[in-house]
């Protein structure tokens, strides 16, 4: 059990839907579809070269990366920002804005004055570079008979490259310009886990706060699966919804008909401060932080024990999480009220969890609620983790859970004792489990979120 009780008092995010936690929460409820057909003309020139590889996608249409989707009041800050843009990648941008607005949410304006007690610990995808910003440096490499020469790449070519191009991509750049706009002198750290980044970052904003070097962390992540390299890696490694089937029905979490993940992008900042922190400052509170950790789990391909990586082992690995967390907050499966799952749309990934959910909690004297937001925009990357958080949140504090879109029924043979959540009328409990994993290396996290008494 946790010694220094945290809590949640500010949200923010970029999301398919919208900027707002009620534009997500419409979203959610009313079981609408954030997938898109591509191209589309008012889409970002991006989303409209990506049609070569997919047939819909759930971008974050409104965010433009113009100024005005900062949500800034202070001029100062909005001077910086729009200075900075040129070196800030779609990533990072979202992450700035939903830092932003989580910070108004949670009433903190520091009013430009360094904050020594206020950390940042905040997750992403890996950030891939868009080749063409490097082309020019190749081609002046290459002499008149078309042969490339590797080594005038440093007289020739990077000459051509945009000094701080590299400081564009690293994964680290969210949380180095978050806290540099906002002066946090707290402790500052970046974690790169995909899809498990969001839980595995409060894990370690309650631990850094439990021990006293700083009051108030910000906590989130950012991700992308719509970028050229990126997207292009995830069509060749992992299982995309079938093209021909309609946008709106294409991302099918736990469904029998489901047929591979639909891609997409987004972020969310959540603000954590210890209570005693939150409470002398008068501060709402959203939740309260109960426990959450992280773990990946593999084994040997039996055909050929002799390479080194490791087969995902998804089913352990979310057996692991979902059964530790609970134990740290000393919560039995029947004191769960719900759980936000994963639900990638992924036959094989999906099925994994479900066997997971129902070995962790079938037991319980009634069958486990499960929602799963990616049928409603599909996976967001590392953004995906932060945003089902708040989903999670919203359905909390409303008292009841929105519906999980294009669910119909489990696959054929199976009989699993918990029910996926199809109404928005099933009461939420007073906590719920939110689990992720990433796709090509199992690495999954939980987080157990609660009420606060």
């Amino acid at each position: 059990m946790n010694s220094t009780r945290t809590v949640i008092t500010g949200l923010g995010l970029v999301s398919p839907f919208g900027f707002t936690q009620e534009a997500l929460a419409e979203g959610l409820y009313a079981g609408k579809n954030a997938v898109q057909p591509l191209p589309q003309e008012s889409f970002p020139e991006l989303f409209n070269e990506l049609a070569e590889i997919l047939r819909f996608a759930a971008p974050c249409t409104q965010f433009t990366g113009d100024i005005d989707d900062f949500a800034m009041e202070d001029k100062n800050l909005k001077r910086t920002i729009r200075k900075s843009l040129k070196i800030l990648c779609r990533e990072t941008q979202m992450a700035i804005a939903a830092t932003q607005r989580a910070l108004t949410d949670a009433g903190l304006d520091f009013h430009g004055e360094p904050q020594k007690n206020v950390g940042l610990m905040y997750g992403s995808d890996y950030m891939l570079a868009d080749p063409r910003l490097t082309e020019a440096a190749f081609r002046h490499c290459i002499d008149e008979e078309g042969v490339f020469h590797s080594e005038q790449i440093g007289a020739n070519g990077v000459a051509s490259v945009m000094p701080l191009w590299l400081l564009t991509w690293l994964p680290n750049m969210p949380a180095c310009h978050i806290t540099i706009l906002n002066q946090f002198l707290g402790p500052n750290n970046s974690l790169t886990l995909n899809e498990a980044s969001a839980n595995a970052t409060l894990a370690y904003a309650h631990n850094t706060i439990e021990r006293g070097i700083a009051d108030v962390m910000v906590t989130g992540a950012t991700g992308t699966r719509l970028q050229n390299i990126r997207t292009f890696q995830v069509a060749i490694n992992e299982k995309l919804a079938d093209s021909s089937v309609p946008p709106e029905l294409a991302s099918r979490p736990f469904d029998r008909a489901r047929t591979g993940q639909v891609l997409g992008e987004g972020a969310a900042t959540l603000i954590l401060e210890s209570l005693e922190h939150a409470q002398q400052r008068g501060a709402k509170v959203y939740a309260e932080y109960l426990a959450a950790c992280d773990t990946m789990a593999g084994k040997h391909n039996k055909d050929d024990l002799t390479k080194p990586l490791l087969v995902p082992d998804h089913k352990a690995a979310f057996i692991n999480v979902m059964r530790r967390t609970l134990a740290m907050a000393g919560k039995t499966p029947d004191q769960v009220g719900f759980l936000v799952a994963h639900g990638l749309g992924d036959p094989d990934i999906d099925r994994a969890e479900a066997e997971a959910i129902d070995e962790v909690f079938g037991s319980r004297s009634t069958p486990l609620p499960v929602v799963a937001a990616k049928g409603t925009f599909g996976n967001l990357g590392a953004g995906a983790g932060a945003i089902e958080l708040i989903a999670g949140i919203t359905a909390l504090n409303r008292g009841t859970l929105f519906p999980t879109r294009n669910f119909e029924a489990f696959d054929e043979g199976t009989n699993y004792r918990f029910r996926v959540v199809t109404d928005s009328e099933t009461p939420a409990g007073d906590c719920f489990l939110h689990i992720s994993t990433c796709g090509p290396t199992a690495q999954t996290s939980a987080a157990l979120i609660g009420k606060c008494s």
